[in-house]
């Protein structure tokens, strides 16, 4: 039988049997689409999440942008790099904390030539997303600025046109500065690795004597520190006095009725400096009864100067300062 006579005897049976037409229709359909399904998987592209393009060295193009990961940790202090050094050991030894773990609030600040183009604070909530940023800039050189410290959340610090830090009441906290030159580079990432470095001093008073009955509050003032901060070039952007308010003696008086741990941070106008110490005390009439001054206190950056001595003698007797290496390295000096 040839095929010219199968085909009308094949549609006759379709006609005949409505059950198979539907079943071939079916099947006709099937194949249809497994075909389809094939020929667009075979032209789709892999989609990159989100997650993986920050492990990523180049991003995606947004509008010919580039984009600028900042990663940021505090630097271990000079103390532990010799230690290290001292030990053949700097690469296990020498080690760096998570800024998480030193300071409440970074400022980000990025110029590109005299101009800020980005400035952003970030408040640490306790999580290793604290100290990381992520931004697109337009191609080009910028000046990367950041600024950690421990003021309170309330208390606002200024940010100057010139990327100059002033803190709150002109005062500074346990604080950390990092400063580079980027280069922004069209659908590229820039990682940057910040190593912040602590950028202030710190002073302690004690007093050797009692405080008399009479002296219940005492103002003081630090010449010599400054009162801004260059976060560009990472120093103290002049030479001025700092003064407290009037405080109650009572806060900083030990079980022994001595003057104990006053204490202050400072921006300093050079890596090591000298100092002025004014004291002033008063009685609860806001009468002043005996002022004390403390000239050529030796102070370093990334070190702390304790002032130790007789405070409360009409004429003073000399106060030993010694600098210790808690931070960095320890210097001593006998005034």
């Amino acid at each position: 039988m040839s095929h010219k006579g199968l085909i009308p005897k094949f549609i006759d049976a379709v006609r005949i049997s409505g059950i198979f037409r539907i079943v071939l229709m079916f099947f006709i359909a099937l194949v249809m689409a497994l075909i389809i399904t094939s020929f667009l998987t075979s032209c789709e592209k892999a989609i990159i999440p989100i997650d993986d393009i920050e492990d990523s060295e180049q991003t995606v193009s947004t509008k010919g942008l580039g984009e600028l990961y900042v990663s940021c940790s505090f630097s271990q202090t000079q103390t532990e790099i010799n230690n290290a050094r001292e030990a053949d050991d700097i690469f296990t030894r020498a080690t760096s904390k998570p800024l998480y773990e030193c300071a409440n609030r970074v400022q980000y600040i990025v110029m590109n030539g005299e101009t800020i183009v980005y400035n952003s604070e970030q408040i640490n909530g306790g999580g290793s997303s604290f100290g990381t940023l992520s931004i697109n800039l337009e191609p080009g050189t910028y000046q990367l600025m950041v600024f950690a410290h421990n003021e309170g959340a309330g208390n606002p610090i200024s940010v100057g046109t010139d990327g100059s830090i002033q803190g709150y009441n002109n005062r500074a906290t346990d604080s950390f500065s990092y400063s580079t030159e980027v280069v922004i580079t069209k659908d590229k990432r820039k990682s940057v690795s910040c190593k912040l470095t602590r950028c202030v001093a710190q002073i302690y008073f004690n007093s050797t004597d009692e405080i008399p009955n009479e002296i219940t509050k005492f103002k003081m003032s630090l010449t010599g520190v400054s009162s801004k901060y260059d976060l560009k070039n990472q120093i103290g952007a002049d030479a001025s006095t700092y003064s407290t308010s009037m405080v109650n003696i009572s806060r900083w008086t030990s079980q022994t009725g001595t003057f104990s741990n006053v204490n202050s941070y400072v921006f300093l106008p050079a890596i090591s400096a000298q100092i002025d110490a004014k004291f002033e005390f008063y009685n609860n009439n806001d009468e002043l009864i005996m002022t004390r001054n403390i000239p050529n206190i030796q102070m370093k950056i990334n070190a702390k100067t304790t002032v130790n001595g007789a405070f409360f003698q009409s004429d003073g007797m000399d106060a030993a300062v010694t600098v210790d290496d808690e931070w960095g390295e320890g210097i001593s000096q006998e005034i």
